[in-house]
């Protein structure tokens, strides 16, 4: 035998392989880094797909850009990136392949696995289809199985369909989602829409249509108040209650044939209470109901959400550690209910044993019998994969390692396997029919004569219809009958119930429930679901994700609901997008090329035709308006930009806080985040008043002599907003080595000294004054004590009370400064002190005014003179150095 590379999906697989070689071989298995040699075979992996579809700007730097005019974007030839997730393992791939003639796909048994790794070989220069590829189909990771999968390797060739329906998938994914996605989003900016995300999903978009329809109709539903008369009767064997059928001519009935007319309904029971009728009609029929068919992941989704509020995405991951880490299940991503007959004749005993060691299912695995045949087990109706069952490894001690929610998980699948072993629930089904009085009641009831499979289940799967319908009494025609009691039994009509993970994955596989038109429906088989068993979960996620969909709380519930925005991509969007229709009939096209019915080059043609056909109309149709977003285009809206010539002129509103937020202005939309060469060119916003020329406007750069002065005001929020500026051209904040001159234009002399001017800042260390602004001169210098030291608190009335009597004033002491408000360091209260104190000057002056003891007090005073002469000669702005706000 020729040596081997075996490429599995996943670690895990692999690990499995090579032990099921060693068993087979008898070789000792040799690790290396990403692979397991096992004698002359080697063993290596993925983990998920190693190579991506290509991003447009992969295939061309014109379709990098979000354009019109390049759309459709249709590859000639389609490309694959390596993911750069797992390009260590990648590297150990190629290393393998090369050397090696012989390789085996062992990718999981269903498409997708199939593509993984036959995309690996492709890009690796391997023919996945020749005589040198074989194909390995594991379906349990239990290692009796997947030994006999090893033995069982059968050529690739026969799964090229499988493939082909994989690499048809993808490429349809690729040509709707990027095509529709850019299409729509650049029609909705047109409106001068920003900020809606605009995500157009073959799969997706038709799964977030099924939850705003029903959102609709909940919404929009209204209840209607009904009654339903019935008549207690007795009967010499006993009592039962007969609801009246409404004659077709009966006074206030609904086109629904609901009463909803009340004073009908008490007449009827007045009419008949205490009267005599006769037994028109009774029946008995002897009925069965087959134990529950084992699960399929959708049908296990529904049932966690229903018993323990888990999402889909967490059923999936519970029962994807069941299969891999615990082995005591089978492959859980299958889309059969079925089991082939050989588990039957094979499998099933040894299963059941295990299972009696099982506490909590001893006594209905110890009383199954191995011999029943339940309907479950058909070969025609098992494909890919059969229904979800433990495996010959599930135990009592597997159960001991499993968390508490994956025992609950594996239980539910256990029993509903071991049901199949037990027989049928059989009852008699009874009905009878009443006339009194001109009136006809009718009357059913059940009587259970074989719980058989339900014992399993215990009191959780008692049905409750059955039970609120009781039995009747045995009865014979033209048996009298008592009126006994009435009621006019008032009723209300429900809404629909919202989404759940579970029953939104029910309708995803049964999609053809909610095609509206009667000949698709008819073309669709039951099985012709959109998505697959392994993506559905997925999908809802990624809805969330994109803030489609919502996860709420209700009750005991955890319900899916529609967003505004999901809401409104729906209404953007044309119907043959979003109904389920056309991705129904997608997914039906690629179950017939996975049946060889359909080549991989008809479906793709089909696709392409109707991706260039649903562009050209979408172009045609013009902008789209998004309530919320759009805003009336202004004149010179979709015009050439002047600027770059490049881009389009688009409407937007002012997004800047200043007096012109949310007017109307243009811009060019060539830009994309990150990009060098962006254009920045945009109209002044609506009312726009050109304000006064400062002075220096349009001079060179005095610091950098390459730029000019630009002038500004400040729009931000803080002390220099309102404030104007000027700024040399060639400043760029993200470039630390250009040019950063900037200059105030409001700056006012320094009052103390008249030399200097004032300059404004903001504290920035920690301290009681952190935040606070000031104004100093900016002939400051701490070294020279004879200097200016002006100082003064901006926010000084503001945040510390009415103007003091004789702030501001000229000092009446020395006659050259000003008395300025000041704040005690230790006390907290304000005081007055000359301006014109200089330290260790000779004509400095020390006098200070505290309003609140007295007035003045000699200079050397200690409650103030802290914060009043701090080290510097001048109050600290919270204890630390100077900070200029300079706000652009």
């Amino acid at each position: 035998m020729p040596q081997r590379l075996f490429i599995a999906e996943k670690p895990a697989l692999g690990r499995a392989i090579a032990t099921a070689l060693a068993t087979l071989s008898g070789a000792r298995p040799s690790a290396g880094r990403g692979f397991i040699e096992v004698g002359g075979d080697c063993v290596t992996w993925t983990i998920g797909h190693a190579y991506d579809t290509a991003e447009p700007g992969d295939y061309s730097s014109t379709w990098d850009k979000w354009s019109l005019d390049v759309l459709p974007m249709l590859p000639e030839r389609w490309k694959l990136v390596p993911n750069a997730e797992i390009a260590d393992q990648i590297a150990v791939l190629k290393d393998r392949i090369r050397r090696y003639d012989h390789f085996v796909n062992v990718g999981d048994a269903e498409r997708e696995g199939q593509l993984i790794v036959d995309e690996i070989l492709i890009e690796n220069g391997v023919d996945p289809f020749s005589p040198k590829v074989s194909r390995v189909w594991v379906s349990s990771f239990v290692e009796k199985d997947v030994a006999a999968a090893v033995a069982g390797a059968f050529p690739n060739s026969q799964k090229k369909s499988l493939y082909e329906a994989a690499v048809a998938r993808q490429r349809a994914d690729w040509l709707l989602g990027m095509n529709m996605s850019r299409v729509f989003g650049l029609m909705v900016q047109q409106s001068g829409a920003r900020g809606f995300r605009v995500s157009v999903g073959r799969v997706q978009t038709p799964t977030l249509k099924l939850v705003v329809d029903r959102d609709w109709q909940i919404e929009n539903f209204k209840a209607v108040d009904h009654f339903a008369p019935s008549i207690t009767f007795v009967h010499e064997n006993g009592t039962f209650k007969a609801a009246w059928q409404f004659p077709a001519d009966t006074k206030g009935l609904d086109p629904e044939g609901r009463l909803l007319d009340k004073a009908v309904a008490q007449a009827l029971v007045q009419k008949i209470a205490g009267k005599t009728g006769t037994v028109e009609s009774y029946s008995e029929t002897p009925k069965s109901t087959s134990p529950p068919l084992p699960f399929a992941l959708s049908t296990l989704q529904k049932a966690c959400s229903q018993k323990f509020g888990l999402t889909a995405q967490q059923t999936l991951d519970v029962a994807q550690e069941l299969y891999e880490k615990h082995k005591a299940i089978t492959y859980p991503r299958s889309d059969s209910q079925h089991l082939p007959n050989s588990v039957h004749t094979d499998e099933a005993d040894g299963i059941l044993r295990n299972l009696a060691g099982v506490r909590e299912l001893a006594d209905a695995a110890g009383r199954a019998n191995p011999k029943l045949k339940s309907p479950a087990f058909d070969d025609k109706k098992v494909t890919d994969h059969h229904g979800i069952i433990p495996t010959s490894e599930a135990s009592a001690s597997k159960l001991a390692a499993m968390g508490e929610i994956e025992r609950k998980v594996f239980l539910l699948i256990a029993r509903t396997f071991v049901a199949q072993f037990h027989p049928d629930f059989r009852y008699v089904s009874s009905a009878a029919t009443v006339l009194c009085e001109g009136e006809r009641f009718k009357a059913t009831g059940t009587r259970v004569v074989d719980q058989g499979w339900k014992t399993v289940f215990g009191a959780e799967e008692a049905d409750e219809e059955e039970e609120a319908e009781g039995t009747l009494p045995s009865m014979k025609m033209k048996d009298p009958v008592d009126a006994k009691a009435g009621s006019i039994d008032p009723k209300r009509t429900k809404p629909p119930a919202h989404f759940d993970d579970g029953t939104l994955v029910e309708a995803m596989a049964k999609i053809h429930l909610y095609v509206q038109d009667q000949e698709v429906r008819k073309r669709l088989r039951e099985n012709d679901g959109i998505g697959t068993e392994a993506t559905r979960a997925s999908m809802i996620e990624k809805l969330i994700r994109a803030k489609y969909l919502e996860r709420r709380t209700k009750g005991k519930r955890k319900i899916l609901v529609s967003t505004d925005a999901g809401r409104q991509l729906v209404d953007l969007l044309p119907s043959d997008l979003v109904a389920p229709d056309t991705t129904a009939m997608w997914e039906s096209f690629l179950e017939r090329v996975k049946g060889g019915e359909f080549t991989l080059a008809q479906f793709m043609d089909r696709q392409t035709q109707f991706v260039r056909k649903r562009v050209q109309t979408a172009i045609a149709a013009g902008a789209i308006q998004v309530k919320g977003f759009s805003v009336e285009p202004l004149e010179g809206h979709g015009t050439e930009c002047p600027h770059c010539r490049a881009g389009h002129l688009v409407t937007q509103l002012w997004p800047f806080d200043d007096e012109y937020k949310g007017r109307r202005f243009l811009r060019c939309d060539n830009w994309v985040k990150d990009r060098a060469d962006n254009c920045r060119y945009k109209t002044p916003p609506e009312g726009y008043k050109e304000r006064e020329k400062l002075e220096g406007e349009g001079n060179p750069c005095p610091a950098c002599g390459k730029g000019v002065l630009k002038g500004g005001v400040v729009r931000k929020e803080g002390p220099n907003r309102g404030r104007p500026f000027l700024m040399c051209s060639e400043v760029d904040r993200e470039k630390p080595d250009s040019c950063q001159h900037f200059e105030w234009k409001d700056e006012t002399p320094c009052p103390s000294c008249g030399k200097g001017v004032l300059k404004r800042g903001v504290v920035r260390k920690e301290g009681p004054n952190k935040g606070r602004p000031f104004a100093m001169c900016s002939a400051v210098d701490r070294t020279n004590p004879d200097g200016c030291q002006h100082f003064s608190w901006l926010d000084e009335k503001a945040a510390k009370g009415p103007k003091i009597k004789g702030e501001g004033e000229l000092c009446t002491v020395c006659g050259k400064g000003t008395m300025m408000r000041r704040t005690g360091r230790t006390s907290g209260k304000p005081f007055l002190s000359c301006s014109n104190w200089k330290q260790g000057a000779s004509d400095s002056c020390d006098n200070r005014v505290f309003p609140d003891d007295g007035g003045r007090r000699p200079a050397g005073g200690a409650s103030a003179a802290p914060a009043a002469r701090p080290r510097g000669g001048r109050p600290s702005p919270g204890g630390g150095k100077r900070s200029f706000a300079k706000a652009r």
